[in-house]
C-alpha cells in the first residue's frame, strides 16, 4: 500500500513539474510578445523573434521528430496500415453512424452498419449486416448526386445536408479533369491534415541520416498562397469559398496556428495575405528566402510551380539582389506594379531589413546579394538550389503521376547531391488520401482512417463486380459526406 501511495505521489509531482514548466514557458512567451509589441529597436525585435522561433522549433517539432518513442509514422504503420481493412471498415461504420440522419442519407434511405448502430435510431431499422450488404444496397454516385445539396448549402445557408459536422469552407476544385466543382470542408477534416503533416515529416526525417537533421536556427522555405479573409466569396451563411490551397487564409479552426506559422516562417503570414497577386507574392517570398543563408528545405507543392519559382529567380535575380542589398522592394518591378498600398511596401522593407539583421546587417546584405548574383550568372550549371543555399538538406515537390514529366528539370535545378522528396501526402480538394511510402519513391500508402475505399476493375467503373488483383483499378472513395466517389487514381 505504501508503495502505491509513493507511486501516486511521484506521478503527481511529475505532472506538477510538467505543468509548471509549460506555465513558465507560456508566461515567458507572452512577456516576450509584449516586449516585441512595444520595442522600437529593430535589433532587439530581431533577437527576440529568433529566440521565440528556435524555442517553438525545439518544443513543437524537434521533440516529436527526434524522439524514437514518438515516431508518428511507426505508430501509424503499426496501428493503421498493418490492419488496413479493419480500420477502413470501422471508418465506414462511423461515417454512417454519424451522418445517417443527414438529408442526403435520408433521401436515399441510406442506413448504418449494425455494428455501429446509433442510439437515436428507430428499432425498425436494423442497418446493414455487413460491408458487402452496404455495397449491394448503396449504389456508387457521382458529383451530380450531390450538386443540388451543395447548392442549397451555398445559396440557402442550409447545414447538415451531407455531414453532421460543421462545414467551415467550400473548396473549389482546379477543374483539371473537367468543370470545377465545389466541395464542403469540415472542421474534423482540417484537423486530420495537421496530423497527416506530422506523419509525413516523421517519415521523411527517419529516412534521412540523423546527422543531417537541421539545427534549431535553420529555417525552411515553403511557398504559401494566401489572401485577406475579406476577399473570399461567401455562402449565404458566411462560409468562405475558394481554392483548397487558400483554406488557412479563410478559416482558422486550430487556435493560434497562423500565429505560430508567422513566427517560424521566413515572412509573416499576414504579409503574404496582403499580396494577393500570385506572381508578386511568390517573388516576395523568394527574396526573403534568398536573404536567409541557412535554409534547410525548399518546398513548392507541384513540380510545375517548383520550376516556375526557380525561373522567377533566374529572370529577376538582378532586381532581387538590389532589393536584398538595399532592403528595399522599390527595386522590384513586380512590387511596384502590383503592391499599391504604401503601408504594405513599407512593412515589406522593414521586415526584410530585420530578417537580414540576424545575419549581419548592411555588410551581410551586400555580400549575400553578390553571392546570389554570381551563382545566377552561371546559366547552364546544374544545382542552382544547392549553390544558393549550401545548407539545403532536401527539396520537396510533387514529382509523380502527371508531374513526372517535370522530374528531369527539377533534378537539374537541384543537382546530383540534393535529395528530391516527393510531396509528403496525396491531396486534393476532394480529400487527403495518401501518405508518402518512402522518400525514394513516388508511391503513396492509402490512409484507411481518412476515407472508405472500394476497388473495381477500371473497365467496370459504373458497375459493381469482383475485384481482380492483377488488373488496373480505379479507387472509388466514399468520403465522410460522400462528396466524391470516382477518384481517378490507378493502382
Amino acid at each position: 500500500m505504501g508503495s502505491l501511495f509513493s507511486n501516486i505521489q511521484n506521478t503527481i509531482l511529475l505532472e506538477s513539474k510538467i505543468h509548471l514548466f509549460y506555465s513558465l514557458f507560456l508566461g515567458c512567451l507572452i512577456t516576450i510578445i509584449i516586449v516585441l509589441c512595444i520595442s522600437s529597436s529593430l535589433y532587439l525585435r530581431c533577437i527576440l523573434e529568433r529566440f521565440i522561433r528556435i524555442q517553438i522549433r525545439k518544443r513543437l517539432m524537434d521533440r516529436t521528430l527526434k524522439s524514437p518513442n514518438k515516431d508518428a509514422f511507426i505508430l501509424y504503420y503499426r496501428n493503421s496500415l498493418c490492419c488496413f481493412q479493419k480500420i477502413n471498415d470501422e471508418l465506414l461504420g462511423k461515417i454512417l453512424q454519424n451522418n445517417h440522419s443527414c438529408a442526403f442519407f435520408l433521401d436515399r434511405s441510406i442506413s448504418f452498419l449494425s455494428s455501429h448502430r446509433p442510439s437515436s435510431s428507430s428499432s425498425i431499422d436494423r442497418g446493414y449486416g455487413s460491408i458487402d450488404d452496404f455495397r449491394e444496397k448503396v449504389p456508387l454516385t457521382t458529383y451530380d448526386d450531390y450538386r443540388s445539396y451543395i447548392d442549397r448549402m451555398i445559396h440557402n445557408g442550409e447545414q447538415h445536408l451531407l455531414s453532421s459536422d460543421k462545414t467551415i469552407y467550400f473548396a473549389v476544385t482546379s477543374g483539371t479533369t473537367g468543370k470545377s466543382k465545389i466541395l464542403p470542408v469540415t472542421k474534423s477534416m482540417y484537423r486530420k491534415t495537421i496530423t497527416l503533416a506530422n506523419l509525413t515529416l516523421s517519415l521523411i526525417w527517419r529516412s534521412l541520416p540523423s546527422s543531417s537533421y537541421p539545427f534549431p536556427d535553420q529555417q525552411s522555405f515553403i511557398l504559401y498562397i494566401g489572401k485577406k479573409a475579406n476577399m473570399f466569396s461567401k455562402s449565404q451563411d458566411g462560409i468562405p469559398i475558394g481554392p483548397i490551397s487558400q483554406l488557412m487564409s479563410a478559416v482558422s479552426p486550430i487556435p493560434g496556428l497562423k500565429f505560430i506559422i508567422s513566427l517560424i516562417n521566413i515572412i509573416p503570414f499576414d504579409l503574404i495575405e496582403s499580396i494577393p497577386h500570385f506572381e508578386t507574392s511568390t517573388y516576395v517570398q523568394l527574396v526573403f528566402a534568398l536573404t536567409i543563408p541557412n535554409i534547410y528545405v525548399y518546398s513548392v507543392t507541384f513540380a510545375s510551380g517548383f520550376i516556375h519559382s526557380i525561373k522567377l529567380i533566374e529572370h529577376y535575380y538582378e532586381e532581387m539582389c538590389r532589393c536584398i542589398s538595399s532592403a528595399n522592394f522599390d527595386h522590384s518591378s513586380l512590387v511596384r506594379d502590383n503592391v499599391h498600398d504604401l503601408k504594405v511596401r513599407l512593412r515589406l522593407n522593414q521586415t526584410l531589413k530585420k530578417v537580414a539583421l540576424e545575419y549581419g546587417g548592411l555588410s551581410y546584405r551586400i555580400a549575400r546579394a553578390e553571392h546570389i548574383h554570381n551563382e545566377c550568372m552561371k546559366k547552364d550549371v546544374p544545382g542552382i538550389l544547392s549553390r544558393l543555399w549550401p545548407s539545403l538538406i532536401y527539396a520537396s515537390t510533387a514529382t509523380g503521376s502527371t508531374f513526372a514529366m517535370y522530374k528531369k528539370e527539377v533534378e537539374f535545378y537541384c543537382g546530383k547531391q540534393l535529395p528530391i522528396v516527393n510531396l509528403g501526402f496525396y491531396a486534393s480538394s476532394e480529400g487527403f488520401f495518401g501518405c508518402l511510402a518512402s522518400i525514394s519513391t513516388d508511391e503513396y500508402f492509402l490512409l484507411p482512417n481518412i476515407a472508405f475505399y472500394e476497388f473495381i476493375k477500371e473497365d467496370d467503373i459504373h458497375q459493381a463486380g469482383i475485384v481482380y488483383i492483377d488488373k488496373s483499378f480505379c479507387i472509388l472513395v466514399r468520403k465522410k459526406f460522400f462528396e466524391n466517389t470516382t477518384h481517378g487514381v490507378k493502382y
